[in-house]
C-alpha cells in the first residue's frame, strides 16, 4: 500500500468515527488501559537509537515474530518535531505484508506500527517505518 494511500484511507477512517478532533485523540493516546496504566506515547528518534541491534517483537498474530533494529536515520530534529525512519529486519523465511502491526520492546513497550516491506539482504527481510513526530 503506498503511503498516500494508507493515509487517506487512515483520515477517513478517524473522521467517519468522530475522532478527528485534537483532544480526543489526546485523550485516546494517555487513556489508561486496563492493567497496564497509560498508553505509551510515540517514541522518538533518540530512544530508538538507545534500542539499535536490539530484538523488538512484532504481531502478526496471536504470536510474535522476533526482528532486530538495524537502523535509526534521522532527516530532521528540531523543538518543533523529531523526523526519522526505522529499519527492521525479520529472519530469512518469515515475511510480514506491509501493513500496522504491535510491535513491542521491553523499554518501550507496545506501539501500534506501519510496516513497509524494504528489501532483503543478510539479516533477513528488511522493513521500515517512518515517522514524523510533532512536539
Amino acid at each position: 500500500m503506498e503511503r498516500r494511500t494508507f493515509v487517506i484511507a487512515t483520515g477517513g477512517m478517524l473522521g467517519g468515527s468522530g475522532l478527528c478532533g485534537a483532544a480526543e485523540l489526546a485523550k485516546a493516546r494517555t487513556a489508561p488501559v486496563a492493567g497496564i496504566g497509560a498508553a505509551a506515547a510515540p517514541a522518538g528518534s533518540a530512544a530508538y537509537q538507545a534500542l539499535l541491534q536490539q530484538r523488538f517483537n512484532v504481531y502478526p498474530g496471536s504470536r510474535g515474530i522476533p526482528m532486530t533494529l538495524l537502523s535509526v536515520k534521522r532527516q530532521f530534529e528540531s523543538a518543533r518535531g523529531d523526523q526519522f525512519s526505522l529499519t527492521f529486519a525479520v529472519p530469512a523465511g518469515q515475511s510480514l505484508a506491509s501493513g500496522a502491526y504491535e510491535v513491542e520492546h521491553a523499554s518501550i513497550g507496545k506501539q501500534t506500527i506501519y510496516l513497509q516491506w524494504s528489501g532483503n539482504g543478510p539479516e533477513g527481510n528488511y522493513y521500515r517505518a517512518d515517522f514524523n513526530l510533532l512536539n
